[in-house]
C-alpha cells in the first residue's frame, strides 16, 4: 500500500469547504455540494508541484468505523501535513462551536492512530495548519479576528478565508506554498 500520497491533507467535518478550497487553489474539479458527504473518496490537486488531498468529511465515531471513517482516516495518515478546515458556520451553533468542531476532529485522529495526535506533547511529525473557512458568513471583522487569535494559540499557521474573495485566496495560496517549501 502506498505510504505517502500527498504533501498536505485537508481534514474537517462534512461541509467545511475542503473540496471548494481544493478547486480554488488547484483548478481541480472536485464535486461540491451543500450537503454532507459530497466527497466519498479523496480528491487530489497540484499547487505548484505540491499535492493537496481533499479528505472526505470526518464525523464523531469515525475512528470506530462509523460511516466510512476508517477508510477516510487511513488517507490522512499518508499525508506529510494536515490542514484542519473549520467553517464559520459552526460559530452560530454555539459560542464554542468552532473550537468544538476542531477538537472533535483531533479526537478522532488521535483515537484512530496515536501518530496523528497533534498535541504539543506528542511525537507526531505532522505539521498542522488551521483554516477558518466561510468567513463571508460573518459580518463583524472583530469576530473573525478573535477566532483567528484563538486558533493561533494552537497553530501559528492559522488563516481565515472566504472563497468569494480572490485576493484572500491568492494571499492564502502564497502563504501555503511557503509553508510547504519549509516542510
Amino acid at each position: 500500500e502506498l505510504e505517502l500520497f500527498a504533501d498536505i491533507g485537508f481534514v474537517g467535518l462534512p461541509n467545511a469547504g475542503k473540496s471548494s478550497l481544493l478547486n480554488a487553489l488547484t483548478n481541480a474539479e472536485a464535486k461540491v455540494g451543500d450537503y454532507p458527504f459530497t466527497t466519498l473518496d479523496p480528491n487530489l490537486g497540484d499547487l505548484h508541484g505540491y499535492i493537496i488531498a481533499d479528505i472526505p468529511g470526518i464525523i464523531e465515531g469515525a475512528s470506530e468505523g462509523k460511516g466510512l471513517g476508517v477508510k477516510f482516516l487511513r488517507h490522512i495518515k499518508r499525508t506529510k501535513m494536515i490542514a484542519h478546515l473549520i467553517s464559520f458556520e459552526n460559530l452560530s451553533k454555539s459560542a464554542t462551536g468552532m473550537m468544538k468542531s476542531y477538537k472533535e476532529i483531533r479526537k478522532e485522529l488521535k483515537k484512530y492512530d496515536e501518530s496523528l495526535n497533534l498535541s504539543e506533547d506528542s511525537l507526531s511529525k505532522k505539521e498542522e495548519i488551521i483554516i477558518l473557512t466561510k468567513s463571508d458568513v460573518i459580518d463583524d471583522p472583530k469576530i473573525i479576528a478573535k477566532k483567528v487569535k484563538d486558533f493561533k494559540k494552537i497553530s501559528k499557521n492559522t488563516f481565515a478565508l472566504s472563497l468569494f474573495d480572490d485576493k484572500m485566496v491568492k494571499k492564502f495560496s502564497d502563504a501555503l506554498v511557503k509553508i510547504l517549501k519549509k516542510a
